[in-house]
């Protein structure tokens, strides 16, 4: 079990790698987009000193000839970086020339069933993303989806692993984790949330005040 941050806000990445629970951090456009200002490549180098595991880097070409462009740029950055490219058939030869020709690892993103799942592992994903807030959006039993893509790769031997995604509350990475996900890559909002609970914090007022009281009356030094 892991859990990555999704986020391309710098001040987010530094704050959840300090927890020491993250893992790696996966980016997209509209991440990107929706953070600060700046160059790309000083952002993701930036996150890169952060967070010492694989940072997803996402294409927007959708051609196979931008794609592996395009991942040719971003995989120089860093031998960290993992390239994301979207589920769909220009994708899939994509994946295959980047995996099994280029030695490129790549995080197939945007999928929303098994079916998709298994045929970004047949062309050689090294991870496969599944959106289960979204899944769930649309009626569909993501827990189910997680399931059987995690029998998938037992059954065929492959070496991807399941990132689960798209998460919209805490019950979502506790269930994908249950379900079967090597990953979960969270908005930074959920990880305190995963901390907090009423109770513990009732608790630790009450042992704090015995603890007050005791030092009043003398009793402890």
């Amino acid at each position: 079990m892991e859990l990555f941050i999704d986020s391309a806000d710098i001040d987010e990445v530094r704050k959840a790698a300090s927890l020491g629970v993250i893992t790696g951090c996966t980016t997209n456009p509209k991440l990107a987009a929706s953070a600060e200002p700046g160059d790309f490549r000083k952002r993701v180098e930036e996150i890169l000193t952060v967070v010492d595991g694989p940072v997803s880097v996402e294409v927007v070409d959708e051609t196979v000839a931008g794609m592996l462009s395009e991942s040719a740029e971003y995989a120089s950055w860093d031998p960290r970086v993992v390239v994301k490219i979207p589920m769909c058939l220009a994708g899939l030869e994509a994946i295959h020339k980047l995996e099994n020709e280029r030695h490129v690892r790549v995080n197939v993103t945007c999928m929303m069933n098994s079916n998709q799942a298994a045929m970004a592992m047949m062309a050689g994903a090294t991870y496969v993303s599944l959106f289960v807030g979204r899944i769930t959006d649309m009626g569909y039993d993501a827990d189910a989806t997680i399931a059987e893509t995690a029998q998938f790769i037992e059954r065929g031997a492959f070496k991807a692993r399941i990132i689960a995604g798209s998460m919209r509350g805490v019950g979502d990475i506790q269930r994908s984790f249950l379900a079967g996900a090597h990953i979960v890559t969270t908005p930074y909002k959920l990880l305190p949330a995963m901390v907090h609970h009423p109770r513990t914090v009732e608790t630790i007022q009450e042992f704090k005040s015995a603890w007050d009281e005791a030092r009043q009356r003398g009793d402890v030094g």
